[in-house]
Parts: C-alpha cells; sequence; structure tokens
C-alpha cells in the first residue's frame, strides 16, 4: 500500500480517499462475513482441534471472543443458504445483506440491525420484523452505528410500549439431566432460589474472570494494549461457570471426600482395546452410576490418559476381563510440582488459565512409548489440551521449555506462553517469521 502521496493530495482528493476507503473497508466486512459463512457451512472448525467457527475465529483472526462470535452471527444472518437441491434460500436479514454487498453499511451496521431485530417481541414478529428489517438497513446507509441503534430503540419503544410479557408457570422442584449430544453433552435443569444461591456461590470462587495478559505481557504482532492494561478473559459468562462446574467436581473426586462407591471412589471408566489405543479406534466410557456406556473416541482416551490413575485390565478374545492390575499414577505429586514451578499455567501460547485448572500432557503420548518425565510433559488446559491432541500443533522442547508450533495455515511462528513466566520475558529467542500483517500486503499487491 502506498501511502507517501497523502501529503500532496488536494483537501477534496484526500476527503475521497478517506471516504472510499471506508467503502473498501465495508467491501471487505462483506468479504470477510461470506467466508465465515462457507467455513461454517463445510463446518471445518471441529476438523482442526475448534470447538465451533467463533473458536477457529477467534484463533486464527486473533480477536476477542466476543467479536468472533458476533461475526459467525452476522454471516449466518447476511449470507443466503442454499437448499438441499442447491438452491439459493433468502438471507435472514435480506435488505441487510443487500446494502452490505453494495459496501453502504459495515459489519457495525449488521451487529447493530441483528440486536434490534432480535429484540422484536414474538407477538409483534408476524407484522413488524420484515417491515423494521427494511427501514433498519436503509436508515444505516445514513447513519452511524451508534445512531442506528439509537434509532432502533426508539422504534421498538414504539412498537411494544408496554415492554416484556411477565412469565408464568415457573417449576418448583430442582432437577438437573444430562442428554446426549453429538459428541457431548447438554446439561439441563432448574433450582430454587436457594439452592441456586448454594450453587453460585461453590461456583464464584472457580469462574472469576482471569485477564489473557499481565503488565506488560503481551508479546502479539501489533498489540494495541499498553504496558499496565490486561486484557479481558475471552471466555462468555456460560463458559466460565462451565469450566468452573467441571473443576469444582474434579477437585472433589480428587479430595477423596464423597462417599464410597462399590469399595472405590467414584470414578470414569474407559474400556479401550491396546490397539485401538495406539491407533484411531474407539472405546466405551462409562459413568458407573447405571447409565449406558457411550463410546468415544482413542484420541480423547488418550488425552485423558496423560494425567489420570490408570487401572490396567486384560481383556480375552470376547471383552471378559481375564486380570486386573494395580493403579498407577502416571504424574508423581513431585513431578506436578515441578511442572507447575516450569510452566506456571497452560503452556500454550496466549492462554492464561492457572496450574490447577491444567492436566499434564505427555509430548511424546504414553501409550507409544512417551516417557513420564518433565521433558516429556507440558501443561494444558482442557480447551488446548483437545487442540494440541487432534495432531496440528507441534510441541518441542528447547532449552528446557515447550515450544509450539502452530499449523501451516495459520501462518504464526513458533512460541512459547510468557503470561505464566514473566522473569523470561526478553530473555527468548524465537524464529522470526513474517508477521500476518506483511503477509496481508502481499496478498493484496
Amino acid at each position: 500500500m502506498d501511502v507517501t502521496g497523502w501529503a500532496e493530495m488536494a483537501h477534496e482528493e484526500l476527503l475521497a480517499a478517506v471516504a472510499d476507503a471506508q467503502l473498501a473497508r465495508n467491501a471487505i466486512d462483506a468479504r470477510m462475513l461470506a467466508a465465515v459463512a462457507e467455513l461454517e457451512s463445510r463446518g471445518l472448525a471441529p476438523e482442526h482441534g475448534y470447538r465451533d467457527t467463533a473458536d477457529m475465529l477467534q484463533s486464527v483472526q486473533r480477536v476477542p471472543v466476543a467479536v468472533a462470535r458476533a461475526r459467525v452471527r452476522a454471516a449466518r444472518a447476511v449470507v443466503p443458504e442454499r437448499s438441499l437441491l442447491g438452491e439459493e434460500l433468502p438471507a435472514e436479514l435480506p435488505s441487510t445483506a443487500l446494502g452490505l454487498a453494495a459496501a453502504e453499511i459495515s459489519f457495525e451496521h449488521v451487529r447493530v440491525i441483528q440486536q434490534t431485530i432480535a429484540a422484536l417481541p414474538a407477538h409483534l414478529e408476524a407484522d413488524h420484523r420484515k417491515p423494521l428489517e427494511r427501514d433498519l438497513a436503509e436508515l444505516g446507509r445514513t447513519l452511524d452505528p451508534e445512531a442506528l441503534r439509537r434509532a432502533g430503540k426508539h422504534a421498538l419503544a414504539l412498537l411494544d410500549p408496554d415492554g416484556p410479557r411477565p412469565r408464568d408457570g415457573a417449576p418448583a422442584r430442582t432437577r438437573l439431566r444430562f442428554m446426549p449430544r453429538g459428541e457431548g453433552f447438554e446439561a439441563r435443569g432448574w433450582f430454587d432460589r436457594e439452592s441456586a444461591a448454594v450453587v453460585r456461590t461453590a461456583l464464584s470462587p472457580l469462574s472469576e474472570l482471569v485477564p489473557e495478559h499481565g503488565p506488560g505481557e503481551c508479546e502479539e504482532t501489533g498489540c494495541e494494549h499498553l504496558p499496565g492494561e490486561r486484557r479481558p478473559d475471552p471466555r462468555s459468562i456460560a463458559e466460565r461457570e462451565g469450566d468452573a462446574l467441571v473443576e469444582l467436581c474434579r477437585r472433589m473426586l480428587d479430595s477423596g471426600a464423597l462417599p464410597i462407591d462399590g469399595g472405590a471412589r467414584p470414578q470414569v471408566t474407559v474400556t479401550i482395546p491396546l490397539t485401538e489405543l495406539r491407533g484411531s479406534g474407539a472405546g466405551l466410557l462409562s459413568f458407573g452410576d447405571g447409565t449406558l456406556a457411550s463410546a468415544i473416541k482413542a484420541e480423547d482416551a488418550r488425552r485423558w490418559a496423560c494425567d489420570a490413575a490408570i487401572v490396567p485390565i486384560v481383556l480375552g478374545s470376547r471383552g471378559e476381563p481375564l486380570d486386573v492390575g494395580r493403579r498407577s499414577r502416571l504424574v508423581t505429586p513431585a513431578l506436578r510440582r515441578a511442572l507447575e514451578q516450569r510452566d506456571g499455567g497452560c503452556a500454550q501460547p496466549g492462554c492464561s488459565i492457572p496450574a490447577q485448572w491444567t492436566a499434564a500432557h505427555h509430548i511424546e503420548h504414553w501409550s507409544k512409548g512417551g516417557s513420564t518425565c518433565l521433558e516429556n510433559l507440558v501443561l494444558l488446559c482442557p480447551r488446548h489440551h483437545r487442540l494440541v491432541h487432534r495432531g496440528e500443533w507441534t510441541i518441542m522442547m528447547e532449552d528446557g521449555l515447550p515450544v509450539f508450533h502452530p499449523p501451516w495455515w495459520a501462518g504464526g511462528r513458533p512460541s512459547r506462553n510468557l503470561l505464566h513466566r514473566p522473569d523470561l520475558i526478553g530473555r527468548v529467542d524465537e524464529p522470526a517469521l513474517p508477521s500476518r500483517g506483511e503477509r496481508a500486503l502481499a496478498l493484496l499487491d
């Protein structure tokens, strides 16, 4: 991009250049949302170890998780889908899609229109959704996003002056159910106020916000945060409370304070043939509560085995148990303390999860002969443990510290996580590779 000619421009030319730059940015927004919609349509995120498309965008585009989610929602709303017969279906927000395609509104305008339409009461949607969306898209061509937001609020107030209607018939009994959903489980429940207070009080200390960066620790290329600033925890409230619930249960299981169940502490059992554990087969997951066993992937079994109590059981040709071995702890308490001293927390670059929420991962999998020693172990949080077990990230030890090599398509450089080790900042030499900005400029030329 040539930036040397601005000083010689006439006033009118400079103003036109600024306006054209915004039009170009709007066009890039449209192109980005189209690409995001295609990512979502192909379902690429799980194939590369990410929870969903938003999780992938947060990593690849290096944007806050809220922005990543907003981009996915916007893409779903303004990019037409195709039916099973290949016919193009209208976009959820058709007038907004036309304005964005013409580069007359921006991604920020799309977000405002989405939020306004979402706030429209259900009993008004049939008569007012389409004209409201049409008028908001037209207003967006002349208003900035904040002015458009105010206009939308005013329109909603006129359409529904009485506000939301109260909800009746709330259930009266505390309940919680886990239902299989795809590769996981969905939890549904209801708690009365007293029970909810007990649960939320227990979760509160484990669901606190954990900043991504401490003072002076932001080392990302183009980081806009000043020394002393902290970037907010990228997890949503629901994600933090979900992590807190799992961590609370994990600590309770480790404490030994739960009642004895059949002569042993409560445990999760995974049954899988050794050949499949070393390959890509599947095993059976049993919770020990009488519910049906469910299948899990061998890669998940390997991930759990990184930091677990292992009970080897020899099975016959028909799967019958022939011999049960002793439980052995793969990572000793002393080795765990050494890991916490070295890594400080999750060692994945950019992750701020503290050590108590991590598991010890074998760099060379124990199922493939990897040894349980400090040089072959690294601390990883549950999210990045899953990501690493996908096999696209490579971890190598250099100077006694783990270095993470990203997949080729991510375009990043090998790096360490120094968030937990500020004493190492400025003392680590890393390969110098072209920055993302340089790559982007090369693509535009």
